[in-house]
């Protein structure tokens, strides 16, 4: 089969979806990856795949921007003559569709659908109005477009109506050479933060996102801190996390600054060894209140062995069973976040570890994901 496999940013493909681009190759397909050129176009060709760049920001909101991306990829579809046209996120999917519909007339398409976003998490007229048009244009892809839609969970597929040629695949997987619980905490950089930041001997949290205020932030940091205050035992916070000068929703720095003066809260920045960093980490949090597909950051944590403290939100609560691989709240609480936390600091983290890298494998591996999605090609 001669596949395209298209996505917002050629960071999110290389971070993303590079390992099943390569999984796909060496099983004998044609693989061409479609993304924007962001200066990731050349590290996807250098790992072996073959690379459209294109010279479109897609998350620009005038409507010249959106379609100026679709044109651009009808005539590359129209060239290339795919079997299989799979587009990530909401961008791609929305406008390219239609032209994947056009210009690849007997092409099979596929819209994976790895989050809803803001617009199904704010009740107002106006963030109403925009998730009932979300809706649509899906459904129009479904029903007009004959385009496959793959959501990450049960409650996201609900939410689009639910229909029987809907499909859920758990996650995306994650890149399980850099990921594993062979992966030794190394001393280096656990000296190099107690000097630079000050590391305390207490356990150590680590939360992973875009700092948007609806990934919960401020209710944890709020939680940490009573803990700091009243425990005999400190804890640290580890954010590695970058502000989104793009996303109304995004923390500013202003801010960043006033909670990174907090006890025990430690912001490294965007950084490239988040592997590294988990490893030193004793639990993973995430208390998002985002409509999100399933973290990635949450499955790296649970492939490398890590309890996880969620939400119980749509894309985060499967990733937590019967309270054996950590802990579930209620978004928007501190109190909640704070509960779970003192449950977690007196619990066998080991064990829950254990159970944490086993539904990993189980449900949410490579093995299992990649499969799931070349058999959905195959139908």
């Amino acid at each position: 089969m001669k596949i395209a496999l298209i996505e917002n940013f050629g960071s999110d493909f290389y971070g993303a979806r590079l390992r099943y681009a390569l999984f796909l190759q060496n099983l004998g397909h044609e693989v061409i990856a479609i993304v924007p050129n962001d200066g990731y176009a050349d590290k996807i060709k250098e790992a072996g795949i073959t690379t459209i760049a294109l010279d479109i920001d897609i998350r620009q909101r005038s409507l010249g921007a959106m379609l100026s991306f679709g044109f651009q990829l009808g005539k590359i579809f129209k060239r290339e003559k795919f079997d299989i046209i799979h587009l990530y996120r909401m961008q791609p999917n929305i406008i390219g569709t239609p032209f994947a519909y056009w210009y690849g007339k007997k092409v099979k398409i596929v819209n994976h659908i790895t989050g809803l976003g803001v617009a199904f998490t704010k009740d107002s007229s106006k963030f109403n109005l925009i998730k009932s048009i979300i809706k649509s244009l899906y459904n129009i892809n479904n029903s007009i477009f004959r385009a496959q839609l793959i959501f990450q969970n049960e409650e996201d597929k609900k939410e689009l109506g639910n229909h029987s040629s809907f499909q859920v695949i758990k996650g995306s997987a994650v890149n399980e050479d850099r990921f594993n619980t062979t992966i030794q905490p190394s001393a280096k950089l656990l000296e190099q933060l107690k000097k630079e930041y000050h590391l305390t001997e207490g356990k150590t949290l680590i939360f992973v996102s875009r700092l948007l205020k609806q990934k919960g932030l401020s209710y944890l940091i709020e939680a940490i801190n009573q803990i700091n205050q009243s425990e005999s035992q400190k804890i640290n916070l580890l954010i590695a996390g970058w502000i989104d000068p793009n996303n109304p929703d995004s923390f500013t720095e202003t801010e960043i600054k006033h909670y990174g003066g907090q006890e025990g809260v430690i912001f490294l920045g965007k950084r490239n060894d988040i592997n590294d960093i988990i490893a030193l980490a004793d639990i993973a949090v995430l208390p998002t209140y985002y409509r999100e597909g399933t973290p990635r950051f949450l499955l790296e944590a649970m492939a490398m062995g890590k309890p996880i403290l969620t939400t119980d939100m749509p894309g985060c609560n499967h990733l937590v069973k019967d309270n054996k691989n950590g802990v579930l709240v209620q978004p928007q609480s501190t109190e909640e976040i704070l509960k779970g936390l003192q449950y977690l600091l007196k619990a066998d983290l080991e064990k829950m570890g254990y159970e944490s890298n086993k539904l990993y494998l189980e449900e949410f591996s490579e093995d299992v994901v990649y499969n799931q999605i070349l058999n959905l090609y195959k139908k």
